[in-house]
């Protein structure tokens, strides 16, 4: 190196740092301007100067619409052991900066700009010669120092090459900071890296390059450095309640990689590791938001990294005057930007608590999570809202239509043009006052994937998401030939389709209120119609004949006596019986292979659904009595019907009574009982198979079905004894 010392008289080379934004730390640089001094001051020899000119990156982060500053996430950290929430706002700005100036030498993990850059950085100087590059040396390898006066020399004397020779300058700081390696030969350009495990040996490291420059262009180089790693810092909201805070951390994150600083790249290690600070910062409960909890010398630097790895968390330790809350919260899959500095902002929220009556594991299929919304804490009052997403809905039971509350999965309303009029199970959100148990029901969509899913409900107060509660959803067990069933065992339930010929269900509505009796009387009056309705042209003839074919019912089997009125009109019931003994069920649902067409079959078999709707509307009102006579299943309960409920519905008003459609446009239900053949082979190795089970496949004799055994196979079973169901559905 000796041979290039001393030949050229030369122009300096400055260095000027950016202005730097508050709470930034983006790709913002450290600009250049100036020069050493005037030809021939200093001897000619390379030199450098860190020279202010005011001017600020100003690069817009496209996601949040133009500003410098974005939220890039909300996060709720939830005590392991108590009602305690801590909120995260996690906020992305450009830059790195420290709150306040500093000394020209940046200590411990504080951010560095113009007013408090490093007070030596290293420089390497690739030599370019006649052509070619000189891989076995550097031209320039050494320590520059502050000298004062604002120029910056090395402990040796370097002059410019000369015609013919160019070069490239990679500078870094602070020279201390914590590489495994660093460049040994114009061959490397990368920066071998670890984070130190104690915050306080953290730096902020900037690097600076150049392109190829002239060896005889006697004129100032232009040095830019940029910051590399991602600043972390935490600060309160304006929810913070009085207390102290421990400890900060952030775990599970990479802790290694490798910086190429001729492409301004990271290759990030699979390292992972945890990074803690000791706080015990106190909180008086009246800070505003954006107060500082980690000082700026206690910045976390961190490696950026463009999705966070599984696992990675940030945790709170808070302690309310009793005892230390350990709070946590996910952070995997979120973004820690280059240059970039991210604020998470916390925020301790009274000690409201949210939480579900019946929390359980919700099945594959399309889901109604009937439930008690528990609510504690809240003052009477005070607001809250529940909000859901992934097309879930939430509900009062009390609001829910009367298909819903038979189990049916409604989607939408619908008039009888065939227009959709608004949904029939609720909104994304549900609204609530105070404390107390409030029962809603949660409409959650089938889970056809093949991993389990959580669905989060997030609960806010004052505007500031303060808890969520998580709802896991499994998906499918598939096997076989693209089938799968569904993972939680139901009620047993008969096959159905059971009875004497004299077989008979008798109701007495004289002691029902006379509103109901007409509303009742209305309703069965209609039913009558649908075989004349579906003749008319129009949307529900074409709907009756699209779900019935050649088979509309006529519901002959379905008497009614009825009383009061004048020329037919006002009316009211006083006795339905609905002749189940008369509807002979041979010659129904026999496919072995298709399970789909079995169900379905069974379901509209002779207008059973409609009859249904009879039976729930007339047991829905006090007073009722009922006489059965002969012996058979009640056709509300069978194992067919149970599996249809799984599916999504659409609810038809015809003007004169309510009628239910599947949602999918091919009438085709995506969950059903599945055939004799399609069970075969039917497993879970969560919700392991065990007993007998029933099948849609049935015998023409009107006394039997097949079942399946987890341990025989197929055998022949008397439609009344009642078995497991498992719904099944094809692969999407």
């Amino acid at each position: 190196m000796e041979a290039y010392k001393n030949r050229y008289i030369a122009g300096g080379i400055s260095a000027l740092l950016s202005c730097l934004l508050l709470l930034s730390c983006s790709s913002e640089d450290f600009r250049n301007g100036g020069n050493c001094g005037r030809f021939g001051e200093y001897g000619g020899s390379i030199c450098f100067g860190v020279l202010p000119d005011g001017m600020a990156d100003t690069r817009v982060v496209a996601s949040n619409g133009g500003g410098e500053e974005y939220t890039a996430g909300q996060f709720v950290l939830r005590s392991q052991n108590s009602s305690d929430t801590l909120c995260v706002r996690a906020i992305v700005s450009d830059g790195i900066s420290p709150s306040g100036s500093g000394s020209m030498a940046a200590t411990r993990a504080m951010p560095v700009s113009e007013g408090n850059f490093y007070d030596m950085f290293h420089v390497a100087a690739y030599w370019n010669k006649d052509g070619q590059l000189v891989e076995e040396q550097f031209y320039m390898d050494e320590d520059v120092s502050d000298s004062g006066n604002n120029l910056w020399n090395c402990a040796d004397t370097y002059y410019w090459p000369g015609d013919g020779h160019t070069l490239r300058f990679y500078a870094w700081a602070p020279v201390d900071a914590a590489f495994s390696a660093v460049p040994q030969a114009p061959t490397s350009t990368l920066l071998d890296y670890a984070v130190p495990s104690d915050v306080a040996d953290q730096k902020d490291i900037v690097v600076a390059a150049t392109t190829d420059i002239d060896g005889n262009s006697n004129a100032v180089v232009p040095l830019t450095f940029r910051h590399i790693c991602t600043a972390v810092r935490f600060e309160t909201g304006s929810q913070m309640r009085a207390g102290t805070i421990k400890s900060v951390a952030l775990k599970g994150v990479r802790t290694a990689g490798v910086y190429d600083m001729a492409s301004d790249t990271w290759v990030l290690k699979e390292t992972v590791g945890d990074f803690t600070q000791q706080l015990n910062h106190a909180t008086t409960g009246m800070e505003s938001a954006g107060s500082e909890v980690t000082a700026v010398a206690q910045t976390f630097m961190m490696l950026p990294q463009e999705s966070l790895p599984a696992g990675a968390a940030v945790e709170v330790v808070f302690n309310d005057g009793t005892e230390d809350r350990i709070l946590s919260a996910s952070i995997a899959g979120t973004e820690w930007p280059q240059g970039d500095m991210v604020t998470y902002r916390i925020s301790i929220s009274p000690d409201y608590e949210f939480s579900l009556s019946d929390e359980r594991m919700l099945d594959a299929h399309y889901e109604i999570y009937l439930t008690n919304l528990v609510v504690s804490n809240v003052p009477a009052g005070k607001s809250w809202t529940v909000t859901a997403g992934d097309n879930v809905t939430i509900q009062a039971q009390a609001d829910m239509n009367s298909y819903a509350k038979q189990g049916y999965w409604t989607d939408m309303n619908v008039d009888s043009n065939g227009q959709e009029t608004g949904s029939a199970r609720g909104t994304n959100s549900y609204q609530g006052t105070g404390s107390g148990e409030f029962p809603i029901a949660i409409f959650v969509p089938e889970n056809a994937g093949d991993d389990t899913r959580v669905v989060a409900l997030d609960v806010t107060v004052d505007g500031s998401v303060v808890q969520t509660i998580d709802i896991t959803q499994y998906a499918p067990s598939w096997y076989g030939s693209g089938i799968g069933c569904e993972r939680i065992e139901g009620v047993d339930c008969p096959w159905g389709f059971y009875w004497t010929d004299d077989f008979a269900l008798i109701y007495d509505l004289t002691s029902c209120d006379e509103d109901s009796r007409g509303s009742i009387r209305q309703y069965v009056d209609w039913t009558k119609t649908i075989r004349w309705l579906a003749s008319l042209p129009g949307f529900l003839g074409d709907l009756f004949t699209w779900i019935f074919g050649d088979d509309v019912p006529d519901l002959s089997f379905v008497e009614m006596e009825e009383s009061g009125g004048f020329l037919g009109f006002g009316s009211i019931a006083d006795k339905i019986t609905i002749n189940l003994g008369e509807i002979q069920t041979t010659g129904i649902a026999l496919s072995p292979d298709n399970g789909q067409g079995n169900t379905q079959e069974i379901y509209n078999f002779e207008g059973i659904q409609i009859v249904n709707e009879i039976i729930s509307m007339i047991e829905s009102i006090p007073g009722y009595a009922l006489d059965i006579q002969g012996e058979g299943v009640i056709p509300t309960n069978n194992a067919a019907i149970s599996c249809m409920k799984l599916n999504s519905w659409k609810i038809i008003d015809t003007g004169s009574g309510y009628f239910l459609t599947l949602v999918d446009d091919s009438n085709v239900a995506d969950w059903y009982l599945p055939s004799s053949d399609e069970i075969l082979g039917m497993e879970d190795g969560l919700n392991p198979i065990s007993g007998e089970y029933w099948t849609s496949t049935a015998l023409d004799d009107n006394q039997h079905a097949w079942k399946y055994s987890s341990s025989g196979g197929l055998s022949q079973e008397l439609r009344k004894t009642e078995l497991h169901v498992r719904a099944v559905r094809k692969r999407p």
